[in-house]
């Protein structure tokens, strides 16, 4: 282990009574990500380049997972402090460094080959789970202090009222959270910022598809799946939150962002590879950019 992560490490028992017991690799997101103990449980310890920004986007985002955890038990607790804060920074060598801490999230990885885990259950306590957010999420004044990203004039139309349109987490997918008993626990946070919540609702929706293409290879497969998850995951959805119709029906501009943003991030990301172990979806994903084409031939609006 390099000198900068034994420092950090040093610091993170200092500020937080945490020990070192594993580090993760996590792609290549940019933070330094490691398992520690606190009075004989694990946590999470996750460090971050400082940035001015980085420092606004983690002080928007720890206070607004904090506020989340207040009113669900699906999500995990960002920890604060011995100084009482939910995030410390600190200097190591030339660089400063931002600290965070959270509960380890309790459960295991879902199995997209297990029917025990990718079903049903899964896909409607997923869409209780979202509808809870944002519910929860339409009612909370740290919506003003996001940022949001720019989009085309195919969205310009949309409203932008608090019932539809905040904090969103926008990285919803199997990676992203463990099931326990059936339950789903959900951290990595890192992506949220100011959308529409159907942005979040489509994202999740993406990745399913995108984990079903890898499990279950024909075509017509992965439309029944598709359809059967959408009917579903409303049903959940609509247990906690009204779905807005309005900006729901704009599904497809909101899945080529993703189709786009996702291309580029996994062509990039084995760009120094001599394989890409996704360059069959990736090869089908760019077919339908080029040709303008959804990312999927199903009508999400028979199912909202």
């Amino acid at each position: 282990m390099d000198n900068t992560k034994q420092h950090i490490l040093q610091y993170t028992e200092q500020l937080y009574n945490a020990k070192f017991i594993k580090e993760y690799t996590i792609g290549n997101s940019g933070n330094l990500v490691f398992e520690v103990e606190k009075e004989a449980a694990p946590f999470i310890l996750r460090a971050s380049v400082y940035s001015d920004a980085k420092q606004a986007h983690v002080n928007l985002e720890l206070n607004w997972v904090n506020y989340l955890t207040q009113n669900l038990n699906n999500i995990v607790k960002p920890i604060k402090s011995l100084n009482n804060n939910l995030y410390e920074i600190i200097g190591v060598d030339d660089k400063s460094y931002i600290l965070c801490l959270f509960e380890k999230a309790k459960g295991k990885p879902v199995e997209i080959n297990n029917p025990l885990d990718f079903n049903d259950k899964l896909f409607f306590n997923m869409g209780v789970l979202m509808g809870s957010m944002h519910k929860l999420t339409s009612e909370y004044e740290g919506n003003a202090c996001a940022s949001t990203a720019p989009y085309s004039g195919l969205l310009s139309n949309l409203p932008q009222s608090k019932d539809c349109y905040g904090i969103i987490h926008d990285d919803i997918h199997i990676h992203n959270f463990f099931v326990d008993n059936g339950q789903i626990n959900l951290f990595d946070f890192d992506d949220c910022r100011l959308s529409w919540y159907a942005e979040d609702i489509m994202s999740a929706f993406f990745y399913m598809v995108f984990f079903a293409q890898i499990w279950q290879k024909p075509k017509k497969h992965i439309i029944e799946f598709a359809e059967s998850y959408l009917q579903v995951y409303f049903k959940g959805y609509a247990q906690a939150n009204n779905i807005n119709r309005l900006c729901i029906s704009k599904y497809n501009v909101f899945l080529r962002y993703r189709m786009e943003g996702v291309y580029s991030y996994l062509t990039n990301m084995y760009k120094q590879s001599p394989l890409n172990p996704h360059k069959d979806f990736l090869f089908w994903l760019k077919h339908r950019l080029v040709n303008d084409l959804p990312l999927i031939d199903v009508d999400v609006m028979k199912f909202v």
